[in-house]
Order: structure tokens, then sequence, then C-alpha cells
């Protein structure tokens, strides 16, 4: 399939943003021709390969998307477009199910009546809410938040269709990827440059609960090189825990941090958030078998090469917004 397709159109959304940027860079390294949907609104231009086209476009908007789909034509899609801020859906629950379903919608519909013949989903270990760990994909499925139940609701619907529509589909549920081109601007996730924004800003940051949550945190070049190879190996049909096996406790992130930053500012502590996961842990024995995933990349040397690349672009101030339900329960530091 790989030679057959390699000079085929192949569509990225969210393309612009931190995992599909390099994604795209996978692809144009391996000499595919790659087109480009982004919205620009978590994604920077700056972060697209200049050998890829980028559209900006909406992806809640079917039409747009159905006439960028019409013209390219592309055979492959692989749809990370999505908002991936976990914690802060059970705030803002329009925008978490219209950017992360209805967006994926518009984009299946759009590639099936346009001669697409796979499509790679970036659901998330969400789905899986606070089940026994390690998470294995063979266990059901049961989100406790929102954002979970968005991607959970993208697999089914993808298992649905294909069986009427006879198109191929594999899912890969990522987690706690971090390293270079993540949004430092976003100030309700992606932890380990959140961290790092306020250090550059010489400003305490803030850690929820007794930062006893644990994490696998997964270097992004060792992600992408398993979702890569999701559009081209014969795995349609199958799902993917991809990230590292080892896992820390938000505690231990901080010091790694504070240690190859050489900058010593003692955290804040803060409650809870709301349907908060406290342990966030999976197998990777399918992905070990089918993708040859390897864990290749040190929390230390992720860290230092994600710290180089903060202080490259130096601090950037939080953009804030898009809270649809205030609560008591909203973390004091969501507020501008």
């Amino acid at each position: 399939m790989l030679q057959k397709l390699l000079h085929d159109n192949i569509l990225v959304t969210g393309g612009a943003g931190f995992i599909g940027s390099h994604l795209v860079d996978k692809l144009i390294d391996k000499n595919h021709k790659v087109i480009v949907i982004d919205d620009l609104s978590s994604g920077y231009k700056r972060n697209v390969n200049r050998k890829a086209r980028l559209i900006k476009c909406d992806l809640r908007e079917y039409k747009c998307v159905d006439s960028i789909i019409r013209r390219t034509k592309p055979k492959i899609i692989f749809h990370l477009a999505a908002n991936a801020a976990e914690n802060k859906a059970q705030f803002s629950p329009i925008d978490i199910t219209t950017r992360n379903y209805n967006s994926f919608l518009n984009v299946l519909v759009a590639g099936l009546k346009n001669s697409m013949k796979r499509i790679v989903i970036t659901s998330s270990i969400a789905v899986y809410g606070s089940k026994q760990i390690p998470f294995s994909e063979n266990d059901k499925p049961e989100p406790e938040d929102l954002y979970g139940l968005s991607k959970l609701e993208m697999e089914e619907t993808l298992k649905i269709l294909s069986k009427v529509h006879k198109f191929e589909y594999v899912i890969t549920r990522p987690h706690n990827v971090y390293g270079p081109r993540q949004n430092m601007k976003d100030p309700y996730r992606n932890v380990v440059v959140l961290f790092m924004n306020a250090v550059l800003k010489g400003e305490p940051y803030y850690i929820y609960g007794n930062g006893g949550q644990r994490r696998c945190f997964s270097y992004i070049s060792d992600v992408v090189e398993a979702i890569y190879k999701c559009g081209f190996l014969n795995v349609s049909g199958k799902i993917f825990n991809i990230g590292s096996d080892k896992s820390y406790n938000i505690n231990e992130l901080s010091k790694e941090i504070q240690r190859i930053t050489n900058v010593k500012i003692k955290p804040k502590h803060l409650p809870l958030r709301p349907q908060e996961i406290l342990l966030a842990i999976s197998d990777h024995t399918l992905s070990k078998k089918y993708l040859k995933y390897k864990d290749q990349t040190s929390l230390s040397v992720g860290i230092k090469k994600t710290w180089e690349y903060a202080k490259k672009i130096g601090y950037q101030k939080p953009v804030f917004g898009g809270i649809e339900l205030d609560s008591p329960l909203l973390p004091k530091n969501w507020k501008n």
C-alpha cells in the first residue's frame, strides 16, 4: 500500500498544530504530497513544512471541508485536528464537542464522498476513564469527561459507518505527548511547556492536588513514527495505544524541569480539577507488535530538547477564553 499511494495526496487536519506538524514533516520526508487543513486557532503557520500546502478552514464548516477534499481528493486522511483540553471540557462542552466530533464527522463524510481509502484518527486514552491500569485496547471504554466521550463517539462512528461504506480506518490513542512546537500559549493543558512558560517569566506554576497524578510522558518523534505507519501498514480496523511505558508523577516531572532549566521556583498547589484521572498508564503490546513502536527518548533528553525550543521562542502570553459554564470548581488560574 505504501508504494501504491506514494504520489497521491495525503490530507492532514490540524497539520499546523503540535503532533500534526511533526507528522507532516515525516510525510514530506517520505516524499508524499501533503495538504494541511488548519483553522490556526491553536496551530501556527511557522510549524508547517514549506513543501506542504496549507489551507485555512474551520472544520466545523462542512461546505469548506467538502470543497477542499473534493478538489484535492486525498486517498489517506490523518485526522488530528481537535480541542484537546481534556479538563477544560467540563466547562466548555459545546466547543469541545463541535471541534472534536462535529469536525471529525465533516471530514469523514467529505472523504467518503471523494474517494478516500483510509482515515487514521487521533483519539485518546481519555476514552478509558479511570479503569484499572494499564489500559488495554480490549478494555471497554468508560470515559469520565466530555473530551473522552467525544473521542469515543468518533471511534464508534468509524466502526459503524465502515460496515456500510467499506472504507479502512485506524484508531490511535496517543497520550501525554510533549516536545517542540507544543502550544505554550494554552493555559489549560500541555503540562510540560505550561511549566516551562512560567519558568521563562520567572513565576511559579501550578500543580493540581498533591502532584501524585501519574502520566507516561511520550516524546513527539517516537509517537509520530507510529502514527505515520498507521497510514500504510496492513492494520485497518485496529486500535493502538501509543506512548511511553515509564510513568512519572507530576512532582517528579516538576523536579526534572527545574533540574534541566536550573531555575528553582517553588510551584503552587490548587485543588484537583473536576473529573481528573489520577492514573493514566497504557499497555503498548499491540503498537510494539504491529507498528514496531519504540520508546527511544528518555524524559531527561526530551525535556532538554523541549526546553531548547521554549527558550528559542521565549515566554508566550497565555490566551484565555472559551469558558462556557462558570463554576466554583473552575480552577482559579484559568481566569485571566
